[in-house]
């Protein structure tokens, strides 16, 4: 939010929504002003020094004269000054930075004595009495077994809560109309300091014993904590109301500005209300900014003073957006869902529960997962607060670590509507993984589940998560309820790398110049890539101090991306478009993608979601079709079947490893291990033999299908080659008609929502 400040009075919030709750609100923080102050709160007065009907306390003996006539203002009010002043001299005694309906004639105004408590108390007063905002509710406060639960986020304030809600509840119970009242317990519990999650179970254990014994004493209780999931179930489910902070609200700032600032009771409303911060920014000030702030002399000069400190503690939106984000539809259309879901909850049509608010983005590195949250942040016009695993354990050890979390998860709450953003989430590692540091990482992971859990309490706040590994994320953290959402965010296709070099160069630039055949060269790619390029060529014009053309570009990816030479790339076309045939040939649905990249190429196909020993075969004949298809052809393989712990030999190991240590499929019994591809040298003797068995017959396998339908792995290759990817409805109008007769092939094309595996050289 830019807009600072607020420019009607009707946006004051709607806290204290009766005029019960108003007269209550206000005589409760009376109550508190009138105690003695020396860093501590004392009784000055007990409640039986207190006229129940017109509040009319009794006067310090401590006192003189002069202080006791100010601090009474409310009683014996004085005449505003503005009663004399015409329209124009109050306008110019306001444009000067006096209030002329807080000061009368005689007294410029009130200041603050020493003996009068910090504003912030006199505000945390206010915002308690948000608890009793009707009768019925003030009497059930007291009634015998009564819980009700007070949620305060913000931690700063839980000192001023254990400071005054003494003093408040002496005078509530002064205000009750009905006999059969219980003493109220106020039960402050803070438990949100990082500790091990073993501290956090036995604090709400102790949390559980002190209302017990309460209620055992045919009490009420009041219980202030942080957020709803600090009880167990035990204790939520006697808990008979649930009310939340309101926080810092222009409302409680008139009435503890009537206090602090006015000897007539009134105050230039209009005017102050003008002035002050938005009221989410209210929300965030701590009570050390607070009484910062109410130190100024007069109203004005302290809604001035509040402006001041917002604007430092503003959190600046991404200027980017979603409209800047190109080549990722199914992810753009998820997220757009969101921003309608968060707009129908600032009009009010929609409860916080009823908002998806919760993603974590997948893929490979540079694909723009951290670009799209704040993309997001930009499009709803909120801050992003940002952490990751290496920022939260940079601090050191684990508790440290954990404090660091914390606070970023903490700092989003303050700045609600907001977006936190962690990154790096495969760092949070499953808690069953066996490793030296596994002790380390349990509580790790279990700290943020318990933070997770926390923010979910908080409306308007949006969890975003950031991996290039989700399977290596621990399942706890990425269910559902924590992070509704996984959105994979792939390398962009040819389409997608043509929109973002468009609007990289800028449309002048972009229709005038090839993009098609640059985003050939970069499919595979991520959309880091093609920035760089377009940065490089840019730099390479206006060196030259000329438009950037098109050799600028090509010699920009010759130095980031040199195109495959024209043999290389055959074959690699050759030996995707095997990967496709046999695929085809078993029944599989028809692949999502198929293309050729830098890296060769690769085909995306819906993924195996369980095997048996029949579907584990097929795997293994799909991911050794390719080098079948460079054998049938070409007359020998290449190495692009073995490149890396990824590549289609090592998937293939893996998978020949599994059914015949994992799933009991083979001969070796049904002993599991965890082997793969990497372990395969450490394994016994005979497993390595059944495996090289199961590898030998499904590139035999693979190998007579393709021999049969060479013909059609040749026209499919001539056809990628020309446009360099296919999806599958292109597949599918390629193929038609060219399997010989009798062979019939899958007719389903994935949506671009699916997940995709990917084989390829």
């Amino acid at each position: 939010m830019t807009d600072l400040t607020m420019t009607k009075q009707t946006e004051l919030s709607p806290a204290l929504t009766s005029d019960f709750a108003l007269e209550l609100a206000r005589s409760t923080a009376r109550r508190l002003f009138m105690t003695g102050w020396n860093g501590f709160v004392e009784m000055r007065y007990s409640p039986d020094d207190v006229d129940d009907e017109d509040d009319d306390f009794a006067e310090s003996q401590t006192d003189d004269a002069v202080q006791t006539k100010v601090e009474r203002a409310w009683d014996n009010p004085e005449t505003p000054l503005a009663d004399s002043m015409s329209s124009a001299e109050m306008a110019a005694a306001i444009k000067s930075g006096i209030d002329p309906f807080a000061q009368s004639s005689d007294t410029p105004g009130r200041v603050l004595h020493e003996q009068d408590p910090p504003p912030s108390l006199i505000i945390t007063a206010l915002a308690a009495a948000h608890l009793v905002d009707s009768k019925s509710h003030l009497n059930s406060l007291f009634q015998p077994g009564q819980v009700t639960n007070f949620t305060c986020p913000t931690g700063p304030f839980f000192w001023g809560l254990d400071q005054t809600l003494p003093n408040l509840i002496a005078h509530w119970k002064t205000r009750l109309s009905s006999c059969d009242t219980a003493d109220l317990h106020s039960i402050v519990d803070d438990a949100d300091d990082g500790v091990t999650r073993r501290s956090r179970t036995r604090k709400r254990g102790m949390l559980d014993t002190r209302v017990e014994r309460s209620l055992a004493q045919n009490a009420s209780v009041l219980l202030i904590t942080t957020s709803k999931s600090h009880m167990s179930d035990a204790l939520s489910a006697i808990v008979t109301r649930s009310v939340a902070w309101p926080g810092l609200t222009p409302e409680i700032v008139l009435e503890t500005l009537r206090l602090t600032h006015s000897v007539t009771g009134k105050l230039a409303e209009d005017e102050i209300c003008k002035r002050l911060p938005d009221p989410d920014l209210l929300k965030a000030f701590t009570p050390g900014q607070i009484d910062a702030a109410f130190a100024a002399p007069t109203t004005l000069a302290v809604a001035d003073r509040l402006v001041n400190i917002a604007r430092k503690l503003i959190r600046p939106v991404p200027k980017v957006t979603l409209d800047a984000v190109h080549g990722l539809p199914e992810v753009g259309r998820a997220l757009d869902r969101m921003l309608n879901d968060l707009q129908a909850w600032r009009n009010g049509n929609l409860s916080w529960s009823e908002v998806t608010s919760s993603a974590v983005f997948h893929g490979p590195p540079g694909t723009g997962k951290t670009t799209l949250a704040k993309a997001f942040a930009g499009s709803a016009g909120i801050p992003i607060i940002q952490t990751s695993y290496a920022d939260c354990q940079k601090h050191g050890h684990q508790g440290d670590m954990l404090a660091a979390l914390d606070r970023a998860f903490a700092e989003a709450k303050q700045s609600v509507p907001a977006v936190l953003f962690i990154d790096e989430l495969d760092g949070f590692s499953k808690r069953d993984m066996s490793h030296h540091h596994s002790t380390y990482m349990r509580g790790v992971v279990n700290g943020l589940l318990e933070q997770i859990n926390r923010a979910n309490d908080v409306d308007g706040l949006f969890l975003l998560g950031a991996t290039n590994h989700l399977e290596t994320v621990d399942a706890a953290v990425i269910r559902s309820g924590r992070f509704d959402l996984k959105l994979h965010v792939p390398h962009p296709n040819k389409r997608g790398l043509v929109e973002i070099l468009a609007a990289k160069l800028g449309p002048e630039n972009a229709n005038r110049l090839d993009l098609s055949s640059l985003a050939d060269r970069l499919l595979g790619l991520s959309g880091a890539v093609a920035e760089a390029v377009v940065r490089d060529a840019l730099g390479r014009a206006r060196a030259d101090r000329t438009p950037v053309r098109q050799e600028y570009l090509d010699s920009a990816a010759d130095q980031i991306a040199p195109e495959l030479d024209e043999d290389t790339l055959r074959r690699a076309a050759i030996h995707e478009a095997g990967h496709v045939l046999v695929m085809l040939q078993l029944g599989w649905p028809l692949p999502k993608r198929v293309c050729l990249t830098l890296q060769g190429g690769q085909v995306e196909h819906a993924p195996l979601h369980s095997m048996t020993p029949s579907t584990a075969k097929e795997q293994l004949q799909v991911l050794l079709a390719g080098r079948a298809a460079e054998i049938c052809i070409l007359g020998t393989p290449s190495s692009g079947a073995g490149k890396g712990a990824q590549s289609d030999l090592a998937q293939a190991t893996s998978l020949a490893l599994a059914v015949e240590r994992q799933w009991g499929f083979g001969e070796s019994g049904l002993l599991w291990d965890g082997l793969s591809a990497a372990d395969i040298w450490r394994a016994p003797k005979d497993v390595q033999e059944e495996a090289e068995c199961h590898l030998r017959e499904a590139q035999d396998k693979a190998l007579e299908i393709v021999r049969a339908q060479k013909s059609c792995i040749l026209h499919l290759a001539e056809q990628l080659l020309r446009v360099r990817e296919m999806n599958g409805a292109d597949i599918d109008a390629c193929m038609r008609g060219v399997f010989q007769e009798g062979h019939a092939f899958g007719n389903h094309t994935p949506s671009e929502s699916e997940p995709s595996c990917v084989v390829g050289s």
